[in-house]
């Protein structure tokens, strides 16, 4: 008597998956879904190490929120979704650079394993809620999931397709990059520095709220209105800010510590040349 094989889904992030989760279960699915850890579309990945992240973390970003605490074990969703003797069914937007690096990661653990994937990437989506075209999978609700019919996309992750996500995510771990972004459909290293120009040319000539910034230029991002690169976090550019301010690109001034606590403009370079103070 053959052994059935469970099906288990997984996302990145609990968000994801939880919205993944109850798209299911509105239509009559009770399948297990894995909400994956670690945004490795920042940070060192070359090994992956806890500590080495969190160091990285604490000295690159800077959070506006109360420190969360972490879940004990942050290898637990990886092995439970990768584990011999289930059939994965990964859903991923690889337009979004943490989903797209997630998938990498999750490809090369399966270590050429058959599994599935819901692939959302370049789905457009008239007339379906507010969503137009799908960026990310963080972009849809439950309901907007099942009203694009994306269960029904679920096809097999062929051998090909697998060969060529191990060789992209061995490059970019040996390359080993501060971030990695989506250019051309692609997951590229980049520097710390990435956004820094795109922050600087957002920044208006008048003093604002240091969140009013982050929010435009996450805003231009996810909307894919400046390229080259696709994927961001707040955090990253409240620290690129701080540290723009600190070089004299930006003027940054506010006691802190959190966004709503400083105001910016600039760039300083174009004030002086200008004139102005």
């Amino acid at each position: 008597m053959t052994k059935s094989v469970e099906t288990v889904h997984a996302a990145w992030g609990a968000s994801r998956a939880e919205s993944v989760r109850d798209a299911l279960r509105l239509q009559g699915c009770t399948d297990r879904v894995v909400a994956l850890t670690h945004d490795l579309s920042v940070g060192p990945i070359d090994p992956l190490d806890p500590t080495a992240r969190r160091a990285w973390f604490e000295a690159n970003l800077r959070s506006d929120e109360e420190p969360r605490e972490e879940p004990a074990d942050l290898a637990a969703p990886w092995v439970e979704a990768t584990a011999v003797g289930v059939h994965p069914v990964h859903w991923v937007c690889l337009s979004d650079a943490a989903e797209h690096a997630c998938f990498l990661e999750f490809v090369f653990r399966m270590a050429g394993r058959p599994f599935d994937v819901v692939d959302a990437t370049g789905l457009d989506l008239p007339g379906v809620g507010r969503v137009p075209s799908i960026r990310s999978l963080g972009q849809l609700r439950p309901a907007e999931i099942v009203a694009a019919g994306l269960a029904e996309r679920r096809r097999p992750f062929s051998q090909a397709a697998s060969d060529a996500a191990v060789a992209a995510w061995t490059r970019l771990r040996r390359e080993n990059a501060p971030l990695r972004v989506v250019r051309d459909g692609h997951l590229v290293s980049a520097p710390l520095t990435h956004f820094d120009a795109l922050l600087a040319g957002q920044a208006s000539g008048e003093r604002e709220l240091l969140i009013r910034l982050v929010a435009r230029v996450l805003h231009r991002v996810d909307a894919g209105l400046d390229q080259p690169g696709q994927g961001c976090r707040y955090e990253l550019l409240f620290a690129r800010i701080l540290a723009l301010g600190e070089a004299g690109v930006l003027d940054v001034t506010g006691p802190g510590p959190g966004m709503r606590d400083y105001e910016v403009r600039g760039p300083a370079a174009g004030r002086l040349a200008s004139g102005t103070t």
